[in-house]
Formats: C-alpha cells, structure tokens, sequence
C-alpha cells in the first residue's frame, strides 16, 4: 500500500496546489464526457475526476482470485449439468432448467462475466456479487480511461508513472468469435446480432460493439429479441440471417416474457445459432448461488481448499424464510451485520442494508418486502479512500466506498471497472460515480 499511498497523495496535493486550473480542467473533462458515448439509460455516465490506481501486484491477485473461483464455479456448473438431485437447489423452472441442459456448442460456460468484488489494497478481498448475464460497463470504462488519460491531472504525474489501461471491446471480439468458431466449426466471419430487450433507443455500448465486430470483418446489428423470426432451421432478424449471437438480454426477463420470445427460446433449443453467452451461466448468476456454495451438504464436491476460499472470500448467505421465526429474530437482533438480497435483480434493486434503516423500518422490511424469494447476506466491510469531487467552485477529497468489478472473458481476466459512491450501496438506485482505472509503475 505504501506505494499506492504515495500516489494517491501527490494527486490529491497536486489539485489542492493549483485549484483554479483543475477546477478549469475539470470542466473541459465533464464536457468530453458529455459528448462521447460514455451514456447510462440515454444520459452522460455519472463520473469523478478520479482514478483508481493499481500495480501489478494488484492485477496479479486479481488473476489468482479468479482463477481459483472459477474453479468452484466450474466444478458447480458440472454437478449441476450432471446431478440432478443438486439441480433442485436452485429452483429453476422446467423451462430455464431445459435451456441451461441444452449444450451451446462451445466449452465455456461463462465466456463473459463480471466479478464484483470488495478489494482492499492490504490484500482482503470478498465478492459481492458475480454478474454473468448480460454483464455491462465497458463503455464507461474505456470513455474515461481515454478522456481522463488525457487529464492535466495525469499529465502532471506522467514523468513519475507509467500507466497502462484495458483494451475491452476487440478483446471480447476476439472471445466471442472462439467460441463461435467451436460451435460451427468454421473460420468464416459470422452475421452477428446484439441481442436485448431493444425499445426507441440503442444502448451507446451495443453501437459502439457493433462498430468492433464490424472493424473485424463481421455484419452486425443490434435487434430486440422479440423481432427475432425462426424459420426453415435459421433465425433472423427482419432479413438478415443471424450466425452468432452477442447475448445481452437477461435470463430472467427472457422466462419472465417466454411468450413473446419463441422464436428465439425455439432456435436456442435446436441449435440453431450459437449464442454467446449461454444459458447455462445463470447457474452463477443467480444470487442463491453463494447460500448454495456455503452449504457443505449441498457442495460435498468442494475441496477443503475450495470450501476455505468460500468461508474467507464469499460473504456468508442464506435463504431468507420469513415464516422461520428464529431466522427473523436473527435478522432483526443483528440488523447492522446483514443485507437483504432479491435472488434475481439487478442495478442493486430491492437491496437492503441493515444499518440504513432503523429497527421499526428492518422489520417492515421484514414483513412486507422480503416474504418472498429473498437472500439473507453477511454485510461486507466495504473499501473506501479519499477521492476528487468537484463542484462549479470548488473541489475536496471525500471518503468513497469502492467496488471493483473484474472483467472475465473465456476465463481470462481482461480489465477493470470501478465505481464508487459515499453511500452504502454503491448503485444507480442511491449514488454511483465511475472511474477509470490504471496500473501503475514507478518510472526507474
């Protein structure tokens, strides 16, 4: 930490010497902002003029972290896929169990996710939450490392540090088309559709996507899932034949809205057309996932490395049975140590930490909010440093909560996204801020 200390504190004295052209800098950056495709639901992406800075060594725990959840999380995925006994605990319908069954032509069964996690400089770390459907943020993450790249900011830190930042779109090209490539088993270049729940307006991210499958040789469009057409052995999308799908649109509006998606629920059960990702991966999508990987009687397949890494590195979780009286009297007596969890949502919504609310209002939530398909979670202790926070005239260095997310694609750890806010969920439903984020070396 020493070294991260050091920086953190030359950005933080470098902005309080020279107030006036920061404050300048500043405006000109959220300007930049403004016009690049940096957009949450149509509006600039709430932003700090404020990196995350990491090193190497962080990065290189960030590799090992994953790697060895990924291997729990593959080891769970195969019993599911072959026991099914095991498949009773998560509840699935008969429809999504189908559809997770069904193999998708390729070996990976979570080709892009993202990790949450709770990361302390010290080393600690626990997750929070792992986002394997329809995982998002890329374009955030790649508008501000260009613009704040190009700050006064780092510019005055350049002739100490080297930074390097993350390559996230061609990279995920790259994926995707190695796992179209096993599913076909051809080399040729794909019609490739963006697929989601499209209304008047296209996500900037799905255009921006669009424009790196289309720079590698592949025609892309970007189509609502209802409009998908499946005809003769072959999906469609108006007249364009569709190859590959790019899969944005979550499991659960998709089962929630099957009858509006046959067409598509149809092709993915033939085969008809490799979609990346699968299905299969809500089996670690779904919150109730980590309630399963505490639970030694379901997971007799762990390891006792593997279940260590559960105990030190998951917050502990179960299911929330309100008509279980000891279980609510828990919940009440320890109100400031545990969260109460949807099973299936997301934008943190319907999430509540216990020491928001007073006594009188956890119980009403108790009562009235959480009956039904509810998590009940060990609260994590969540990170938090000094960061930049300007207004029109002014700017002081403000304590942030922070949440890292870890981009996995096929597996590999491919970059950083961080977002941040003073509140206790860091979300678009209370306050979200995001920042860029940079490894960092000493120049010699």
């Amino acid at each position: 930490m020493a070294s991260m200390h050091t920086i953190y504190s030359q950005y933080q004295q470098n902005i309080i010497r020279d107030k006036e052209a920061y404050l300048k800098d500043y405006k000109n950056i959220f300007q930049e902002v403004e016009k690049s495709p940096a957009k949450y639901k149509g509006k600039p992406v709430e932003f700090l003029y404020q990196p995350m800075f990491l090193d190497k060594k962080d990065f290189s725990k960030f590799q090992e972290l994953t790697s060895q959840l990924l291997a729990i999380l593959n080891k769970t995925i195969d019993h599911y896929l072959q026991e099914e006994e095991f498949r009773k605990h998560f509840g699935f319908s008969p429809l999504l169990e189908k559809m997770i069954l069904k193999n998708p032509g390729y070996d990976k069964s979570v080709p892009m996710g993202r990790f949450d996690i709770f990361y302390h400089y010290d080393g600690r770390f626990q997750f929070c939450e792992l986002n394997a459907d329809g995982s998002s943020g890329m374009v955030e993450a790649r508008e501000l490392q260009q613009i704040i790249g190009q700050s006064l900011a780092l510019r005055e830190l350049e002739d100490q540090y080297d930074f390097t930042s993350f390559e996230l779109f061609d990279t995920w090209v790259d994926a995707l088309l190695e796992n179209y490539q096993q599913f076909s088993g051809k080399e040729e270049k794909p019609n490739i559709a963006i697929v989601d729940w499209v209304s008047t307006t296209v996500p900037s991210e799905f255009l921006e996507f669009q424009k790196s499958f289309e720079k590698k040789g592949c025609s892309t469009v970007v189509a609502d899932i209802r409009e998908l057409e499946y005809k003769e052995g072959k999906l469609y999308y108006k007249d364009f034949p569709i190859d590959c799908i790019y899969r944005r649109a979550v499991t659960w509006e998709i089962i929630e809205n099957q009858g509006e998606v046959k067409d598509f629920i149809n092709a993915y059960l033939d085969g008809a057309v490799c979609v990346v990702g699968p299905i299969r991966s809500q089996i670690i999508h779904n919150k109730n996932i980590f309630s399963i990987l505490h639970d030694p009687l379901k997971t007799p397949f762990l390891s006792e490395e593997e279940r260590h890494f559960v105990e030190e590195h998951i917050p502990y979780t179960t299911m929330f049975d309100s008509s279980n009286k000891e279980l609510v009297e828990f919940t009440i007596n320890n109100k400031d140590e545990l969260v109460l969890k949807p099973m299936d949502k997301y934008a943190s919504c319907g999430v509540y930490i216990g020491r928001d609310f007073t006594e009188e209002e956890w119980i009403r939530i108790i009562n009235h909010d959480a009956r039904q398909d509810y998590l009940l979670q060990q609260f994590c202790h969540v990170p938090k440093i000094p960061m930049a926070m300007f207004t029109d005239e002014d700017v002081g260095f403000i304590e942030n909560n922070y949440i890292i997310g870890l981009f996995m694609y096929n597996e590999k750890l491919q970059g950083v996204y961080t977002r941040v806010g003073r509140q206790n969920i860091i979300g678009s439903v209370v306050e979200c801020f995001t920042i860029p984020n940079f490894i960092i070396e000493k120049k010699l």
